[in-house]
């Protein structure tokens, strides 16, 4: 029996974005462990040089995080506003729903009975 050759469509939701987060993400765990390093490092030679190289390598991961994840979320921004297919989300952009007190704004459990807060009792 012969196999046929089926055809499947499919599309690309993911993009240079997710390239972007990887790379952020990546530059993160770099500058991370290069202060590691620098920090066994001046534990071993004792010069504070090393110290300072790794405290500026993990700022820079920092900022790179920072400033690669911000380009990835724009692409994914320019995507929706253009109706594009595209998978990830924005940051601040998720919606839910959370319980609060009436009496001290404190989160409670949609079923206390009582607040741990301020001890008001709840109804339900």
């Amino acid at each position: 029996m012969k196999a046929q050759i089926v055809q499947k469509h499919y599309r690309d939701t993911q993009g240079k974005e997710r390239g972007l987060l990887v790379a952020s993400r990546s530059f993160l765990a770099a500058g991370i462990i290069a202060c590691l390093c620098g920090v066994a490092a001046t534990a071993l030679t004792g010069s504070f040089l090393w110290l300072a190289a790794g405290v500026v390598s993990v700022v820079a991961g920092g900022v790179l995080f920072l400033l690669f994840g911000a380009l990835s979320e724009i692409i994914i921004l320019l995507k929706n506003l253009l109706g594009l297919p595209v998978k990830g989300a924005v940051s601040g952009t998720q919606a839910g729903t959370v319980h609060l007190c009436s009496a001290c704004g404190n989160l409670v459990w949609p079923d206390s009975e009582k607040c741990d807060s301020c001890g008001a009792d709840l109804e339900a």
